[in-house]
């Protein structure tokens, strides 16, 4: 995917859970249903929740299989997947009939996936996959995508939720809303952003307009938050999937996926089809690979592709192009809310604080504190570093890299280095750690050397809440998200018409956009870049004054003209209430010009 293979990579499917978790990694705010608990293993029912599976000579893989081979109950799927090898079911999905999740021994995954191809019954199987993050360093987008313009004639998104499939939330932050709902489906977190992404992208969809920092598209949206990528900015598959269909089932109207990869998933095409025949709108971020390679999930049936462009409405030079692009919106030089984090460790009654190494796993770890010496040697190791936290003297001779590998072959869970400098000490780190490795200071590293054996954590903190600026696809992606919750939010038709489709709100968006290259669609920018109040105008003339085509605040014979050309064309060319279609039935017909004509008589709207 967007990452090499790496151990990192490969592990954070399969990352032990630490104990302090007991398996659980959902929390839910406020109203919400009851917690959503997941894990891997099967279910204990003396516990009533998942066990962890701390092992890390497994992979997962998704199976779909065909209706009548589900039929037979719950044992039928489970049944079939054993015998061509895996080892135990973690998940079946309700969203997409049929789905499942099943563990395999990773030297196995090969041969059990091509049994499973050759069994009756089986629609498809493959590998889970990991996806990654599109953000690149590091908004103005709000006016450019004219959406101040919008919130005084069709309000700011009240009533309607929008889900950020991502890293987490900064709960606490001033110029954020408590999640509806808040749910982790990544192994061992809870939904916390360590990583600042998630809650990025949520403060431009719905940063609050209070006077402080920043404002988002929609100020008055609701949020749900699906924790999927860890707080190293990587997710499976699975995981994703899981995060949709509980965001769908929390009511959500818009899915926000500011990652990419580039593994094709069939379950994921799967469960993108059903959000979006659920009435709920997948939009992707396009990808930061400046490439027209296909990425997903933004490249899959159902979901709007968004790439990024400049203040300038130029192509951002990291983004994705291609013939699956949607739409365009702000990407570059993005201003929105994050956390301020850190990290501590904690031993003998103190708390010290500690710096997590980039590319490292980053769960937190709990165990004995283990002194290692230099690392230089298999001698420097105890045999109790077993299961435990290795502290190493960093020598400065030998790489950083070495010592840390001496530390995994020794069965250490996670590396803290210290060193002899008294400051600026920062380890020369060249390549990703499938566990985790933090540094500390000297004063520390002494410390933590006088207390050899001691029990230890090392564990997040939030520092406070903050603002930064960050480049990417992924900042451009909430631009439409909030875009597209902000008009399922003005635009709810009376109650005896057919809701608001996602196909019309894409289509919506797509064809009331700025386009600043070749018309009417290229490769750069899809169809443009998104116009928020020009959208509502269009959908205003159809829904909230049905009847005022040109958005001007009366209905005449200009609305006329154009009512009469829409209405020649018999259907709706974007979905329900495009064109002359009034009452949502996706055709222009009697019906629809008893609609005008009663907006018509009165002239002006109301």
């Amino acid at each position: 995917m967007h990452v090499e293979r790496s151990r990192l990579a490969a592990a954070v499917a399969l990352s032990g859970c630490a104990a302090v978790f007991a398996g659980v990694r959902t929390e839910v705010l406020h109203n919400s249903p009851a917690p959503f608990l997941y894990g891997f293993g099967q279910p204990d029912p003396g516990a009533g929740i998942f066990q962890c599976n701390t092992s890390g000579d497994t992979r997962r893989i998704l199976v779909r299989f065909e209706p009548e081979a589900s039929r037979g109950g719950a044992d039928t799927a489970p049944a079939i997947a054993i015998a061509a090898g895996a080892t135990r079911l973690l998940r079946s999905f309700e969203l997409v009939q049929g789905l499942h999740t099943f563990e395999v021994a990773t030297a196995q995954v090969d041969e059990v996936l091509a049994r499973l191809r050759a069994t009756p019954g089986v629609r498809y199987a493959e590998a889970d996959a990991a996806v990654r993050i599109e953000s690149q360093t590091t908004p103005w987008g709000i006016a450019h995508i004219h959406a101040p313009e919008f919130w005084p004639e069709y309000g700011a998104g009240a009533g309607v939720k929008v889900a950020v499939l991502d890293t987490g939330f900064d709960t606490g932050h001033p110029d954020l809303p408590s999640p509806a709902a808040a749910a982790s489906f990544v192994p061992g977190e809870t939904f916390f952003d360590g990583n600042s992404h998630g809650s990025h992208v949520a403060g431009t969809i719905l940063a609050r307009d209070n006077d402080i920092g920043v404002v988002g598209v929609g100020p008055s949206l609701s949020l749900v938050v699906a924790k999927v990528l860890s707080n190293g900015g990587v997710g499976e598959w699975s995981d994703i999937i899981a995060g949709v269909e509980w965001s769908v089932a929390q009511g959500a109207k818009v899915l926000n996926m500011s990652f990419s990869g580039a593994d094709y998933s069939q379950a994921m095409q799967d469960a993108m089809n059903a959000a979006f025949n659920a009435g709920c709108l997948p939009v992707a971020a396009a990808g930061n690979q400046s490439t027209d390679a296909p990425r997903y999930p933004a490249s899959m049936q159902s979901v709007m592709s968004v790439a990024a462009v400049s203040e300038f409405d130029e192509p951002a030079w990291f983004s994705n192009f291609g013939p699956t692009i949607s739409v365009a919106a702000p990407g570059t030089h993005i201003e929105s809310t994050v956390p301020l984090s850190g990290w501590q460790i904690a031993f003998g009654f103190k708390t010290r604080a500690a710096t997590h190494v980039p590319g490292s796993q980053d769960n937190p770890r709990f165990g004995r504190n283990i002194y290692c010496e230099y690392g230089w040697f298999d001698r420097d190791f105890p045999d109790s570093v077993n299961g435990n936290i290795a502290h190493i003297r960093d020598s400065l001779f030998f790489p950083a890299d070495y010592v840390i590998e001496n530390a995994w072959d020794a069965g250490a869970i996670a590396v803290v280095l210290s060193s002899d400098l008294e400051s600026g000490y920062k380890p020369a780190i060249s390549y990703d750690h499938f566990r985790p490795v933090w540094y500390v200071e000297k004063s520390v590293g002494d410390e933590l050397i006088i207390s050899d054996g001691v029990n230890m954590s090392i564990t997040p903190t939030v520092a406070g809440h903050g603002y930064d600026s960050y480049d990417g696809t992924s900042m451009a992606c909430p631009h439409v998200v909030g875009a597209a919750g902000m008009l399922f939010a003005a635009f709810a038709p009376a109650s005896d018409l057919p809701p608001l489709a996602p196909a019309t709100v894409r289509w919506v968006l797509e064809r009331t956009a700025d386009q600043p290259g070749p018309d009417p669609r290229n490769d750069l920018v899809g169809y443009g870049v998104i116009n928020l109040k020009r959208a509502g105008d269009y959908l205003s003339g159809r829904i909230r004054c049905a009847g005022d085509l040109n958005a001007d605040s009366m209905v005449d014979d200009a609305d006329f003209e154009r009512f009469i050309l829409a209405y020649n064309d018999l259907v709706s060319p974007g979905g329900p209430y495009t064109g002359a279609d009034f009452n949502g039935d996706a055709t222009a017909d009697d019906a629809d010009f008893q609609y005008f004509i009663r907006s018509y008589d009165t002239l002006l709207c109301p």
